[in-house]
């Protein structure tokens, strides 16, 4: 009877935790319908900011899809963070055939800046649109996604609107982790709540942060983030606790990224952010860790372990958790064939975070596109919220 009761009890804990997060990303996705324009849509000025640094092998193809869009009151500033490469030089070729496209080139990184921060703070400070959209430069834009994210802000009000990639596929292990991450990414967000007044459910992500121009100055811009390493994230969250409306959405096919190239880069990609996500504590890291293996392994063990009725909460919770990764599997573009790596892929997913404490720690700080930051700088920088 015991055991019974922990089976279930776990399974219903898991699945409170699990399924609204997973459901509200499976089917919130950025409407298509394109006859539903909000007023004066087409007439709101968008300053699209891309910050890149040796972007050289994707950035044109970023810029180029970005030009492609059918909003009518767009401009493009491009950024190029001290690149070696070629980056700047492909920025303002296309510059030059595209008045709607703006170069910066940055050749020194302020003190008490990351790059990033640094590269997006200077662009946005070049424009004055009503709507400014932070990314990325290896993103690919379908040409309505802009036009259509502005039309949902203008209907609902909104102040700040992300929307998550589609994830272009790679290999099967590859895939299988991205989509384990994106399982995460969902649990952690909790993005059903996003759009209500809870403080602590925010979102920023780094390939789509569309933000009212008057919010990003009067929140500060990235200054009050200029030394953390989840810089969209905690633009979303310094947005959201100072008072104004967010949501999040699945962008579909309208916004797509191959995150990483192997399943190995996948691994070395979580290295600069991991754990700066629990604030560079090992004592939160470690408690998080010990807590993910405990919920994943305690199901599989009792179903190895037990039979009859006290094992069928387990059992229940082993397929619910499979489900649940499935469906981000097929709604994100990974494709139910990863949905067998569920356990191999969380426990990379353990090692990668851990991996990224002890290379941090090791080292002192985190090299990130060519810079090193010591972790003490890091640190003090971590932006913490604002207080109530």
């Amino acid at each position: 009877m015991t055991w019974t009761v922990i089976g279930w009890g776990l399974c219903a804990f898991i699945g409170l935790l699990t399924i609204p997060a997973t459901l509200a990303y499976a089917f919130r996705k950025l409407p298509t319908d394109s006859n539903r324009k909000g007023p004066g849509v087409s007439a709101v000025s968008v300053s699209v900011i891309v910050a890149a640094r040796d972007e050289s092998r994707r950035i044109e193809t970023c810029l180029r899809s970005l030009l492609n869009s059918d909003h009518p009151s767009l401009e493009v500033v491009a950024v190029n963070d001290r690149s070696t490469d070629q980056t700047g030089a492909i920025m303002d070729r296309l510059a030059a055939d595209d008045r709607r496209l703006r170069v910066i080139h940055i050749d020194q990184l302020p003190e008490g800046w990351l790059g990033k921060t640094n590269a997006l703070h200077q662009g946005a400070c070049r424009t004055d649109s009503r709507f400014l959209l932070f990314t990325d430069g290896d993103i690919v834009f379908a040409p309505d996604v802009i036009r259509l994210a502005v039309e949902w802000m203008e209907r609902r009000g909104l102040d700040h609107l992300c929307l998550v990639p589609k994830i272009l596929p790679g290999g099967w292990f590859e895939d299988s982790l991205v989509t384990y991450f994106g399982f995460v990414f969902c649990v952690g967000l909790q993005g059903w709540l996003v759009p209500t007044g809870f403080r602590y459910a925010y979102v920023g992500i780094g390939a789509f942060n569309l933000v009212r121009r008057h919010v990003w100055d009067e929140c500060g811009g990235h200054g009050s983030i200029r030394m953390d390493l989840l810089d969209d994230v905690k633009l979303g969250k310094l947005i959201k606790q100072s008072g104004y409306r967010q949501d999040v959405l699945r962008a579909g096919d309208g916004v797509a990224v191959r995150w990483q190239s192997s399943a190995w880069n996948v691994i070395r990609g979580l290295e600069k952010n991991a754990f700066a996500t629990f604030d560079y504590s090992v004592f939160r890291l470690g408690l998080a860790m010990l807590a993910a293996i405990a919920l994943l392994t305690a199901p599989l063990v009792a179903v190895l372990t037990l039979s009859g009725p006290p094992s069928y909460g387990f059992a229940a919770t082993v397929v619910l958790l499979h489900v649940l990764f499935g469906l981000v599997a097929a709604t994100s573009g990974a494709g139910l064939q990863v949905v067998p790596a569920f356990y191999p892929a969380a426990f990379a997913t353990v090692f990668a975070f851990v991996r990224s404490a002890v290379v941090t720690l090791r080292q002192q700080g985190v090299r990130w596109r060519d810079t090193f930051y010591p972790l003490d700088e890091l640190r003090q920088g971590v932006f913490r919220g604002i207080p109530k």
